[in-house]
């Protein structure tokens, strides 16, 4: 076989995987213009057209758009994003599929900040998204700080995380049992449920700025990651300093989920549906399956936000759609699996 046929067998997949990456984000841009006019005022997609170009429409159309669907769905596209990611490095750095951004307890650690700033410091969406922010990081910090001295760094993070996670759960529980159960109480249970119903550009951008950062790094790591999956010994023969990609790897991945958490709340099974959902989708389970599984994240919860503001009365929160969604999802890949 000469050098030119082995090119083309080898451009023929890439241009494959180019392809299937283009239209799953066509499919995204499509699907979110398509949700500016889904909603208790209804528009249809011509009026949503003339809106984004600017030609005359109604006020009311044009404040709806641009005041209040535009940024929901910018922060819903970054979230979804974030955390598919996140959950995406978590399982290459664990090399285990079942591996969820919440494992190290910055979901538990958000919960029991967010809690402690509803009862003790008085509440509001700043105070209660700085504490819930400052808490995920110190419980996944304090996992880190912990495990660092253990010989199986990878099993001990683990380990410590699950003890982190059920003291930031006690501590939840005990915010709870203490809350005022007229005031306090309610707020942290559909705190806990998540929600972008009070989204705007502020949050959209700072969780949008935090995603994008976390992006540029983790792509500059992308190779190390790859050789990480060969196990710790190859790449450490290989020149790689395990340690601190793994360190750096969670780092950014940890902080971009406790500023979605902090900002929207918990927003549960997105990190481990997306990558095994891009897996499946690319035929391929290592790094190149990362924008495959933001994309995969961000349609996922757009869809469920859309339906959670547009098929009831009131509107539900976020975690009780992607939790039904991804149960039925992980069901059909688990019996996909088994009959293969």
């Amino acid at each position: 076989m000469n050098r030119e046929d082995t090119h083309k067998q080898v451009s023929f997949p890439m241009k494959s995987r180019r392809m299937k990456t283009m239209l799953l984000l066509t499919l995204l841009i499509a699907l979110s213009i398509l949700c500016l006019g889904l909603g208790r005022y209804q528009l249809s997609p011509l009026e949503v057209a003339r809106i984004l170009m600017g030609l005359p429409a109604e006020k009311m159309a044009r404040t709806v758009v641009f005041g209040m669907r535009i940024p929901r769905i910018l922060l819903v596209l970054f979230s979804g994003c974030g955390l598919a990611l996140a959950g995406h490095v978590y399982q290459v750095v664990f090399r285990n599929p079942l591996v969820s951004p919440d494992i190290l307890g910055v979901g538990a650690g958000c919960s029991f900040g967010a809690a402690f700033g509803m009862v003790f410091l008085g509440g509001g969406l700043y105070i209660v998204g700085g504490s819930a922010f400052v808490c995920g990081v110190l419980v996944v910090s304090l996992t880190i700080l912990f495990a660092r001295k253990a010989t199986h760094k990878t099993l001990s993070l683990v380990l410590w995380g699950i003890v982190m996670s059920s003291i930031a759960s006690s501590g939840l529980m005990l915010m709870k049992y203490s809350a005022d159960p007229t005031k306090h109480l309610p707020s942290i249970e559909f705190w806990l449920m998540g929600g972008f119903y009070q989204a705007n550009y502020q949050s959209a951008w700072l969780v949008g700025g935090c995603v994008l950062i976390s992006i540029l790094i983790l792509y500059r790591l992308r190779w190390k990651l790859k050789v990480m999956m060969l196990g710790d010994a190859q790449a450490r023969a290989l020149g790689v300093s395990v340690k601190k990609v793994r360190l750096l790897a969670l780092t950014m991945s940890t902080l971009m989920v406790a500023v979605i958490i902090s900002v929207v709340g918990l927003v549960s099974w997105i990190g481990l549906i997306a990558p095994h959902l891009a897996k499946l989708y690319m035929k391929r389970e290592d790094l190149s399956c990362a924008s495959v599984s933001m994309c995969f994240g961000g349609l996922l919860l757009l869809g469920a936000d859309t339906c959670a503001r547009t098929l009831f009365p009131a509107e539900l929160p976020i975690s009780i759609l992607t939790s039904f969604m991804g149960a039925i999802m992980l069901a059909i890949i688990l019996i996909q699996s088994r009959k293969q």
